[in-house]
Order: structure tokens, then C-alpha cells, then sequence
């Protein structure tokens, strides 16, 4: 694996609904029993004046369905599956409010996060990421090249299956 550039924020508010974002969706509410909890939001981030991604109709929070544990199995089977095809699918970053999924032991509340342009998951601290929001759900981002083609993403699922 080598490290792709970030996308970020730098599209800018992007409010036409993105194709291959919504069947991305799809796939992992069928893979692994989470659904969508939100895509599209023109708001800053959290703690911060900076756009949101979710903005840009790239970013997706996740839960799972059901229990607690239920859906601490369901997002912890999602986060490896994407961070073990982060390539083949073109993902940004995630979010792992929790640490559920991350390989980083020993995890505080604050959790971890992936990005593509270091390839590695870094683990959040209050210093550096007071604003985080904690919780049960992961945050995840695809490249714009996936997010507007429904077919690189089933393209890409293909691959992985085949």
C-alpha cells in the first residue's frame, strides 16, 4: 500500500447528491448490518470553522443496528474490511470514534483515525483532538473519483469478491 492524496474539504459544498457514494452505502448496509446515519451536511466540523467534508457528499457515518455489542461487531468487521481494501476503494480516511476496528491497542476514549495520505492510523489524543465526538459510530470518506461513479464502486466490490 502507498500513500493517495487527501481530498478533504478542498471540493467545497458539493449539495447535488454523488451516485457512487449512495451505492457505496448500499454495499456496506448489505456487507455488514450498518446503516447510513448521514451523508450530506453543510456545516462545519465539529469544534472547528473548517467545512465538513460531509459537505463535499464524500463523507458517510455508519452505525450498526441492534445492541451495543451488535453494533460494535458490525462496525469493527466494516473498519477492517475497509482499511484492508483501502486501495481498492479508494478510501480517504475513518473515523473510529470508539477505537472499534482500529488495530491500535490500548485505545483512549478519544479513539483513532486512518488517512490515506500518511497510510496509517494515528490514535486521538484530548491535546490534539478535544473536539472529537466520541460515540458508536465511524465516520468514513471516499476519493471523488469513487464517490461520482457507481460503477468504479461495483467495479471495485467485484474485484474484491471475485
Amino acid at each position: 500500500m502507498s500513500p493517495r492524496p487527501y481530498t478533504g474539504n478542498k471540493e467545497g459544498n458539493h449539495p447535488a447528491e454523488r451516485a457512487g457514494t449512495k451505492r457505496f452505502v448500499d454495499f456496506m448496509e448489505f456487507l455488514f448490518g450498518v446503516k447510513s446515519i448521514g451523508i450530506y451536511a453543510n456545516r462545519p466540523m465539529r469544534g472547528s470553522a473548517n467545512l465538513s467534508v460531509h459537505a463535499t457528499w464524500r463523507a458517510i457515518d455508519f452505525k450498526g443496528k441492534g445492541t451495543a455489542k451488535q453494533n460494535a461487531a458490525a462496525r469493527k468487521a466494516m473498519v477492517e474490511f475497509l482499511f484492508a481494501h483501502r486501495d481498492d476503494l479508494n478510501i480517504e480516511e475513518i473515523h473510529a470514534y470508539d477505537g472499534v476496528g482500529c488495530p491500535i491497542p490500548n485505545l483512549t476514549k478519544y479513539g483513532a483515525g486512518y488517512r490515506c495520505d500518511r497510510d496509517e492510523w494515528r490514535a486521538w489524543t484530548p491535546q490534539k483532538n478535544g473536539g472529537t465526538p466520541g460515540g458508536d459510530w465511524t465516520h468514513v470518506e471516499i476519493s471523488p473519483l469513487f464517490s461520482d461513479s457507481p460503477k468504479l464502486v461495483e467495479d471495485a466490490f467485484a474485484r474484491i469478491f471475485a
